[in-house]
């Protein structure tokens, strides 16, 4: 994606999930993630403005070990 970007997040799960940055729990990597935050079925929450080239990590806060609910966004 490109700089200036923002990602959307949409929860298609029946249980609900908390969006963040790695690494856990600081959430410091790239904190625009963050604005998502806590997101119950059915809600849709986009992510700040991701301007600056890097990598992103992304976890469900409550379930940090889930590979299944890590993410990474690429701006490049």
């Amino acid at each position: 994606m490109s700089p200036g970007s923002r990602v959307l997040f949409i929860n298609n799960h029946s249980q609900r999930h908390n969006v963040t940055s790695d690494p856990h729990p600081e959430h410091s990597d790239c904190p625009e993630i963050n604005q998502v935050g806590l997101l119950t079925q059915g809600q849709r929450r986009e992510t700040g403005n991701l301007v600056a080239v890097r990598t992103c990590g992304v976890h469900d806060h409550d379930d940090p070990d889930n590979a299944a609910l890590r993410a990474r966004i690429v701006i490049r």
